[in-house]
């Protein structure tokens, strides 16, 4: 079942999700690209003056072709080997051109690098947090967790709470196995900066907290 859930949160990806540290280096390389642009202009300006202004019009060419191509905002994601299941750079090309990325390479330590548009990043993002909300939801109305009443976690998917009317058995207990991959996928999506997933099982009557499961730290989960 676990398996199942990382396959289909995989195809979710392939569609497009990110972290936002590329756009924000892309919005500093546009910014100093501007400024570079400027400086250049101004400087050949003055030379023209000495050479009688003729040196002047080149930098105003510069200039122009600057802003007629600024350097393009992307985002990037990296996703771990035990998430992803593409095995040549032909498949990652594929999913490349399917998609319309800008990018997909598969990493010497067989993860796959995507980058895409910060726009693409936006909508599968929010199609990621649908796909985990849906799926669980499904948990709760399957019945294959008799004891669990409730589901409730907080924005980025880090702390689960699981409400139970009766003893945590063993089925239970593998649920937070589960919940566990579907924060720690979002936090390969998002790049969110939590250092691990946690989920308590709370009692339903006190709410005092029984027992917790967590991740360990993500820099090594994967």
């Amino acid at each position: 079942m676990i398996r199942k859930t990382a396959i289909l949160l995989l195809a979710l990806v392939l569609i497009g999700c990110g972290s936002t540290n590329d756009q924000a280096a892309g919005t500093t390389s546009q910014a100093a690209a501007q400024e570079a642009a400027a400086a250049d202009s101004e400087g050949t300006a003055q030379q023209g003056e000495e050479n009688g202004g003729a040196a002047s019009e080149t930098g105003k060419t510069g200039s122009e072709a600057a802003a007629a191509a600024p350097e393009k905002k992307t985002v990037t994601i990296v996703i771990p080997t035990v998430y992803e299941s593409v095995r040549t750079q032909e498949e990652a090309d594929e999913i490349c051109k399917k998609n319309g990325y800008e990018r997909a390479e598969l990493l010497d330590d067989g993860s796959l690098r995507i980058t895409m548009s910060p726009e693409q990043y936006d909508q599968m993002l929010g199609e990621l947090r649908t796909n985990i909300d849906k799926g669980i939801s499904e948990i709760l109305g399957s019945g294959n967790y008799p004891a669990v009443t409730k589901i409730e976690y907080n924005e980025d998917y880090s702390v689960f709470t699981v409400t139970v009317n009766d003893e945590i058995g063993i089925v239970e207990r593998q649920l937070a196995e589960e919940l566990i991959m579907y924060g720690t996928y979002y936090h390969v999506c998002s790049a969110n900066d939590v250092t691990s997933i946690r989920v308590d099982y709370a009692d339903q009557e006190t709410g005092e907290v029984l027992e917790s499961a967590d991740s360990g730290n993500l820099e090594t989960a994967y």
